[in-house]
């Protein structure tokens, strides 16, 4: 694969990135730290990081400025242990902890790791990609967490919490202009709208140009059929748009009511995928054992069997037309560069639209605290996606889905002399309605003209009985028990239709003509979760060892092609040990925690030529995380952490009949990131110089392994460079991310099968530029 730069050596880039590294200042008068413990809710109830016995990464809203983070994904990047999986080039980002991962595309799928936003859950993983805008506060918390939060926390949780209405006056205005066209606004106002309520209203607005330049339009196309209409587009953008409104009612003394609103609209490109050209490796039985690289292949074939050419393709030629290209001789222009040759490309193709409501209420009585959240959801997306990325017009996957879901939780909670306690309620009911498939241009030579899809609906309904007891047995020892019970109903009705395509960007499904396969059923479930935990503390320090169940639940593939099944729920018992120690007088936070999971039924994703499959194998998985904040002087930030990660599937059938222990897709074996960030005041001002950079190892796109399936290792740098004027209502940046203009990979999927190539997305190149905030 050619993998030379996009972009030509820039003298002043590197110039300034330089000097961001470099640069030394004496420190007069210097100002405050940026980097502090701060509190979480990872117990359903305030506490210090530094008190809670779970392995929780936590960032307050000044901090994901300070480092940069714009996104709910950047977080990975200073998390260790965490990495990223999804699809759609990226635009549907999934959090992978710990190798506990579900890479199933499809929007009736949910991940094992839950997300959650002020409270409300997002069942839907197209949910999981938000732009961070007016936060007070994210946790990641590593391990599972189905006592607390639910029966798809299995890998862990991700918590966001956004900021609330404030009784002053207070607002802020912000900025971002960057290379590639972007323009970034974020904002918010609060304060008192009478002596009982108060409001906040906050918008934020992203536009991004295209990186991608599509030379299709050029007549670069190797390909004389007719391809989509319009088709050819620049690609790699994004236009979003979001409000939230929040209303704070005091209830007296002991309570209140937040009401809040929340609606976002994104449109994008396709998936900024790329082309890689691959072959595949047959046994004497014709089972695919192994995906190599094309350009690696001396012999030019469609596929390779006992060391033969063989025909793989569909329009009967014995090997490819050209060396190194794909079944129809195309060759991506230059590699892993900006330029493509993309027929089926748009830069308005992908939309989501969400909007949201809920009514949470804080009341305290004598001997407890009431809660509750309703919380209603509700999105939309539609997605196009080339499934060869090439200029030749094949197969366009298409996908529209509504996710409706509405969720109740009430528990109580309090303490006593010698124990805290808190029990709840919880119900959810999700309504996903999903189309997905394939539509077939007429000049295809695979199903030329044909449109196959699958039509689904699902109605999950979750109710759920919690509560965890800690209890103080001396005065430096706690045992925490919790315990959930769950009752899961879910009720699947799937069809396939074969119809004509007359038009690729939109799904047709003739409802008229006779379904293909029809599958009407239930998957009912009993699911429960548990936790045991020792606690010692002094009065520094925390050191902690447990046992814990989570559980995720069962539910259903439903493939392009058809061939509906339901596949089981994964269990995990997990055994992790913890400390967290504050040493040096407290100018230096130490956390560090290993853990071994033994899983029963885990849920593995396969995907193969155009189609992907749940299926239900035996798991251990084991790891070491260690975290480090300094603080050794006025104005001096560093944050250092790594990560280890052993995860094996076991016996995963990667070929008809061909067993094989495997590693889940998107899980590196080591990671570490490092931030060092130094302020000081001068001429009554505050100058801070930043820079960070992220390791991640190897790691597979596809459960198989093969060998075309792996994506390198990389490291990515950042720095920033700001500015705070003395009153602190000014604020500039000036940053490059990316720095180095590492051209790692992200997100692959294999067709080698259909195609001869696999989909390849990579990381966003260096990005130049200035961010102006005004607070008031």
């Amino acid at each position: 694969m050619n993998t030379q730069n996009k972009y030509k050596y820039n003298p002043i880039f590197e110039a300034i990135s330089l000097a961001l590294v470099l640069l030394v200042s004496p420190a007069i008068n210097a100002a405050e730290n940026v980097w502090e413990t701060i509190e979480v809710s990872a117990q359903k109830r305030n506490e210090n990081i530094s008190d809670v016995g779970i392995a929780i990464t936590a960032f307050s809203g000044e901090q994901l400025k300070a480092l940069g983070l714009e996104s709910s994904t950047e977080l990975i990047a200073f998390t260790p242990g965490v990495s990223l999986a999804g699809d759609i080039g990226g635009q549907r980002a999934i959090f992978n902890i710990r190798g506990v991962v579900q890479n199933d595309y499809a929007d009736l799928a949910e991940a094992p790791v839950a997300v959650y936003v002020d409270g409300g859950y997002l069942a839907s993983t197209q949910a999981q990609t938000f732009g961070l805008f007016d936060i007070k506060r994210i946790e990641i918390l590593k391990g599972p967490q189905g006592t607390l939060f639910g029966r798809n926390a299995t890998g862990g949780l991700v918590n966001t919490i956004t900021a609330k209405p404030t009784e002053d006056f207070e607002g802020y205005a912000e900025l971002s202009i960057a290379t590639f066209d972007q323009y970034r606004f974020e904002g918010a106002v609060s304060g008192a709208l009478s002596d009982d309520i108060t409001g906040r209203l906050s918008a934020y607005s992203n536009i991004q140009g295209e990186i991608l330049e599509n030379i299709y339009e050029d007549g670069a196309s190797p390909d004389t059929r007719p391809g989509s209409v319009g088709g050819g587009q620049d690609g790699y953008n994004d236009d979003t748009q979001a409000l939230r409104a929040q209303l704070d009612f005091n209830l007296g003394t002991d309570g209140s009511l937040l009401l809040s609103a929340n609606w976002a609209d994104t449109t994008k490109s396709e998936g900024p995928y790329q082309v890689v050209n691959t072959t595949e490796i047959k046994d004497a039985d014709g089972n695919v054992i192994d995906v190599i690289f094309a350009a690696d292949d001396p012999l030019g074939c469609d596929a390779i069997q006992l060391g033969q050419c063989i025909d793989g393709n569909f329009n009967g030629d014995p090997v490819r037309p050209v060396q190194g290209g794909d079944f129809n001789g195309n060759i991506d222009p230059d590699g892993s560069g900006p330029k493509v040759n993309k027929d089926f490309a748009f830069d308005d193709q992908n939309t989501i639209q969400s909007q949201g409501f809920s009514a949470a209420l804080d009341y305290s009585f004598d001997t407890f605290d009431l809660f509750s959240l309703t919380d209603y959801k509700k999105f939309d997306r539609t997605v196009g996606l080339d499934s060869d990325q090439t200029a030749s017009p094949e197969l366009i996957f298409q996908s529209n889905s509504t996710i409706d879901q509405f969720s109740q939780e009430v528990r109580v909670s309090g303490d006593a002399d010698n124990f805290k306690w808190v029990t709840g309620l919880y119900y959810l009911n999700v309504e996903t309605d999903y189309s997905q498939g394939l539509a077939a241009s007429p000049t295809a030579y695979f199903l030329g003209g044909e449109e196959n899809n699958s039509l689904i609906k699902l109605e999950t309904q979750s109710y759920s009985i919690f509560g965890q007891i800690d209890y103080q047995l001396q005065d430096q020892l706690v045992l925490v028990t919790g315990l959930r019970y769950t009752k899961e109903d879910k009720h699947f009705v799937g069809d396939v239709y074969q119809n004509t395509n007359t038009d690729d960007r939109v799904i047709e499904i003739d409802l008229d003509s006779a379904s293909l396969e029809h599958l009407d059923t239930d998957n009912d479930q009993n699911l429960w979760s548990a936790k045991i935990q020792l606690e010692y503390s002094t009065d520094t320090d925390l050191y902690y060892v447990g046992v814990n169940r989570g559980v995720k639940a069962g539910s259903f593939n439903a493939p392009l092609f058809g061939g509906f099944s339901s596949y089981k729920p994964e269990e995990l018992t997990s055994y992790e040990a913890g400390m967290k120690l504050n040493l040096s007088d407290e100018t230096a936070l130490f956390n560090a925690n290993i853990f071994y999971y033994d899983y029963s039924d885990y849920q593995s994703f396969s995907w193969v030529n155009n189609s992907g499959l749940v299926e239900n194998q035996d798991a251990t998985f084991m790891g070491l995380e260690l975290e480090l904040f300094l603080t050794p002087s006025d104005g001096l930030d560093v944050i250092l952490n790594t990560s280890y990660t052993d995860a094996k599937v076991e016996n995963l059938e990667v070929a008809s009949g061909i067993f094989a222990d495997t590693t889940p897709a998107f899980t590196p074996e080591y990671q570490a990131s490092a931030m060092i960030r130094y302020n000081w005041d001068w001429n009554e001002d505050n100058i801070a110089v930043q820079f960070s950079a992220n390791y991640q190892s190897e790691t597979f796109h596809n459960a198989r392994n093969f060998t075309a399936h792996e994506i390198d290792s990389y490291v990515a740098a950042n720095a920033r460079l700001t500015w705070t004027d003395s009153t602190q209502l000014w604020t500039a940046t000036a940053y490059v991310d990316n720095m180095f203009n590492s051209e790692h990979e992200i997100i692959g999927f294999d067709v080698t099968g259909f195609y001869g190539t696999s989909q390849i997305s990579y990381a966003k190149p260096r990005v130049f530029g200035i961010t102006v905030k005004r607070s008031f």
